[in-house]
């Protein structure tokens, strides 16, 4: 007789009462999150239901809570975001956490680009408990979501930091003059710098870093030695060869995210120069590619999974109904060779 693997059934209310000694009537409520109920009978029931390898259905449980148990997370689909394994780092760290607590990520690669566009349209339509959004370019378009009733957390610091949107962030501003400071302090004399994309808080505060670590050690800031990139390997290795030939004397470059520095070492080697010999170079994330690349890039270190973490468990808060602040995570200098 062929023996059918019991993974295909169901465990029942009625079999986690019986082994717990309880009515299904507790069963549903402490499955269901009730935490009226007693403390003894709330811990058999999940005992049983352990032991018994029970597994929640979904469904009946949107349908009993008005939550979803999936979170979207958000992320605009420019080819340096998706080329970029930073976020791929942050998305493990966001899932890492919500799936510890039963809620499913779903990720969404799409430009938010107004009120009515698809992906706008889909938050609104209560098919998740909340949105995580690790790039933001239409501030406006998240506000409004937010007002309509969508529960929000951005990764990245808003331009309006009145606003109420709950964030989580790296300190940008202080690791970009750590890394600028680093380059002036070991013997370069023309230090110059590719930004981030300066429309978004993150490109700002690493370009003020810059400036505030010539003026901590009173230093002018050349401003033909600032050149505004757009975070990709593509713009910071055209960029780099301008500088270059405009500023032959360039002696150091700060590049404001990993994928740009290693942008920038190309552009150096392309102009027949060496790294570190005759341009240094900082990053900025410490991802997989600073730590495999030679020479080592010397880099900036974020606590990129801890960033993605931190965003998941602001969402696990606000969904409890409390109001987290917002969460900035501090930055160390990693020496490698190419500084």
């Amino acid at each position: 007789m062929p023996v059918t693997s019991p993974s295909i059934f169901r465990t029942t209310y009625a079999e986690i009462a019986a082994k717990a000694g309880v009515s299904r009537a507790t069963v549903s409520r402490v499955l269901n999150g009730d935490d009226r109920v007693n403390t003894e009978r709330a811990q058999a029931v999940m005992d049983a239901a352990s032991k018994l390898g029970y597994r929640t259905n979904r469904a009946a449980r949107a349908l009993s809570t008005g939550r979803t148990g999936q979170i979207a997370v958000v992320i605009d689909d420019s080819p340096s975001v998706l080329s970029d394994p930073f976020w791929g780092v942050v998305l493990a760290g966001i899932s890492r956490v919500l799936m510890a607590n039963d809620i499913h990520p779903v990720l969404m690669v799409s430009p938010l680009e107004s009120e009515d566009s698809p992906i706008a349209n889909y938050l609104e339509g209560g098919d998740v408990d909340g949105a995580i959004f690790l790039t933001v370019h239409k501030e406006d378009v998240v506000h409004q979501l937010a007002q309509k009733g969508l529960t929000v957390v951005v990764i990245g610091t808003p331009t309006d930091l009145k606003s109420d949107i709950v964030y989580v962030d790296t300190d940008n501003r202080a690791g970009a003059e750590l890394a600028t400071k680093h380059l002036l302090t070991s013997g370069c004399k023309e230090v110059a710098t590719i930004t981030g994309d300066i429309s978004a808080v993150a490109g700002i505060d690493r370009l003020e870093g810059y400036h505030a670590a010539h003026l901590s050690l009173g230093l002018e800031v050349n401003e033909e030695l600032i050149a505004h990139g757009d975070w990709s390997f593509e713009s910071a290795k055209t960029l780099t060869l301008r500088l270059l030939a405009r500023h032959p004397d360039i002696d150091g470059i700060f590049a404001a995210n990993d994928a740009m520095a290693l942008g920038v070492m190309a552009a150096v080697y392309e102009r027949g120069r060496l790294v570190p010999d005759h341009v240094a170079v900082v990053g900025f994330d410490d991802n997989i590619m600073a730590q495999t690349h030679r020479p080592g890039l010397t880099t900036i270190r974020q606590d990129i999974l801890g960033l993605g973490a931190a965003a998941a468990e602001s969402m696990l808060s606000i969904l409890q109904g409390e109001t987290p602040a917002p969460k900035i995570l501090p930055t160390e200098l990693i020496l490698r060779e190419s500084a």
